[in-house]
């Protein structure tokens, strides 16, 4: 069984316009938006760090706090860095273009998950499979059970948008069907949910019904970038693009002043609301403005003879590469390098907690300073500093764990589908028939990734039981995903892609 949801789009710039075998004309990757993926990464991965902090109780114990979060300065900036949209946005622009290049080859739903999913799951799996380990580890040599229990929250916080992600990775073919076929009335009835959800919110004052929009903004945010794929071999007008971003940003600061939405951006987050959907749409029309130019920027300039030429586009391209790469490990790692250095630094505080070190300062204030002091901010350069650069470090040293190939997990699949089989005779007749067509397989897949992650953000990833059962979900799903691969696939799919960019796609977002 297969899923054809729309006919594959007419060739154009965005799409592919080579017949099968027809290596000759293949879809380039736009750097501009690469550079802006990895750069949306970086902006969470400095907001997490800033936002980090510990201090010593008065029984002398370490507590891990939010930083900044409350203050005016952090308040504004957050209209500045609260980057979610832009890259959901930029996600909704790259799979529909991988969408269409999947059915342009003849690929299927199910073909699309099974690439995609391989390319999100590992490295989370790599992610809570070491963490749960290390805290385990961490527990038995003594680290008190209020810091592990801290560290295992914050480790999987930042898994919310991979779970959202992956889910509406599923979705993108049905997505992108009625976006062909009705675009306007699809993204009128996703924002008219959005509006809805938040208008019960502040009918009810019952907060937790701001969970709903997770169903409506990410996937209206992402619908936008469908329209920014169709648009962008077309002329800019620069007139529409800047009325419609002050339109927006305006309508926001209303809807703040009239006390709809928070001021603060990073509240608006959780639960998602209506403010970054006009949030995002700013961003889209600023992005719409400086895409050209950007590509310029990264490709060494307008003029090609300029001195330094190509010195720039080679730098630029290996800032690119390296953040495909590594940009996804750089987002996972970059908490748990958070929580070790927290915990060093706290301890490295209880050692010399009532050491005078001159003019009424303690040794334990300079390692651990009080949060928005000025010896803080001093040392706010040198903490962003080792933590980018020992993230870098860690993301890529988890890029090199093996993890099982496809084909063995095939195997693997197919193995203890005949055991089942061999065992339950009844579960076979009901319920083997179904996962054995490509998209049943596909939906339980998905499923089990989005449930494995969900396990690592809502309890935690520690005790060790529920780093078990969170990575046995998501190898189940990889083991079905890897089942759902047609003959001849795996070739197919490496030649889409640039040689150079082959050893990469497990680890990119691509």
């Amino acid at each position: 069984m297969s899923l054809t949801l729309s006919r594959p789009p007419e060739a154009g710039a965005n799409h592919l316009s080579a017949p099968h075998g027809d290596t000759t004309r293949r879809p380039h990757r736009d750097r501009a938006i690469d550079l802006i993926r990895f750069g949306c990464l970086v902006v969470v991965v400095i907001l997490h760090s800033m936002m980090s902090s510990a201090v010593l109780g008065a029984d002398g114990d370490v507590v891990p706090t939010v930083a900044l979060l409350h203050t005016t300065g952090f308040t504004i900036a957050s209209w500045f860095f609260q980057i979610m949209p832009l890259f959901f946005f930029i996600g909704g622009y790259a799979a529909i273009n991988g969408w269409r290049r999947t059915q342009a080859t003849g690929g299927t739903w199910a073909d699309y998950i099974h690439a995609r999913l391989r390319r999100l799951v590992i490295p989370v799996a790599v992610l809570i499979g070491v963490a749960g380990v290390g805290l385990s580890l961490a527990s038995e040599l003594g680290v008190p059970a209020g810091l592990l229990a801290e560290a295992s929250t914050r480790i999987g916080q930042p898994l919310w948008f991979l779970a959202v992600y992956v889910g509406l990775t599923s979705l993108v073919p049905l997505a992108v069907h009625f976006h062909e076929r009705a675009p306007r009335r699809t993204i009128a009835a996703l924002a008219g949910a959005v509006v809805a959800v938040d208008g019960l919110v502040a009918f009810t004052g019952v907060t937790g019904l701001g969970y709903l929009n997770f169903l409506f903004v990410w996937p209206l945010i992402q619908q936008c970038g469908f329209f920014y794929a169709d648009a962008i071999h077309r002329p800019v007008r620069a007139w529409s693009a800047w009325t419609v971003m002050v339109l927006s940003l305006v309508s926001l600061g209303v809807l703040v002043g009239l006390g709809v939405y928070s001021p603060n951006m990073l509240i608006n987050l959780n639960p998602p609301t209506g403010a970054l959907v006009l949030l995002g749409v700013a961003q889209m029309c600023i992005l719409r403005l400086s895409h050209a130019r950007l590509n310029e920027i990264v490709s060494g300039g307008s003029d090609r003879t300029a001195v330094g030429y190509e010195y720039r586009a080679r730098i630029w391209e290996r800032v690119i590469s390296w953040g495909n790469t590594y940009g996804i490990q750089v987002y996972l790692w970059h908490m748990p390098i958070v929580i070790t250095l927290i915990g060093a630094l706290g301890y490295a505080a209880q050692l010399l907690s009532g050491v005078p070190a001159g003019d009424g300062l303690s040794a334990a204030g300079i390692v651990l300073p009080e949060i928005e002091s000025n010896w803080w901010w001093l040392t706010r350069l040198s903490w962003l500093i080792t933590v980018m650069g020992l993230a870098a470090l860690l993301a890529m040293a988890m890029s090199k764990i093996p993890f099982p190939g496809e084909d063995r997990l095939a195997k693997f699949g197919r193995a203890a589908a005949r055991g089942v089989r061999a065992s339950f005779s009844t579960f076979e007749a009901r319920v083997g028939q179904r996962l054995s067509s490509p998209v049943s397989r596909a939906l339980t897949a998905v499923t089990l990734a989005m449930g494995g992650i969900a396990i690592a953000l809502l309890v935690g990833i520690a005790p060790l039981i529920w780093t078990l059962v969170s990575v046995s979900a998501l190898l189940i799903s990889l083991v079905l995903a890897a089942t759902m691969k047609a003959p001849g696939s795996e070739r197919a799919a490496a030649t889409e892609m640039p040689a150079a960019d082959r050893g990469k796609a497990i680890v990119s977002f691509g």
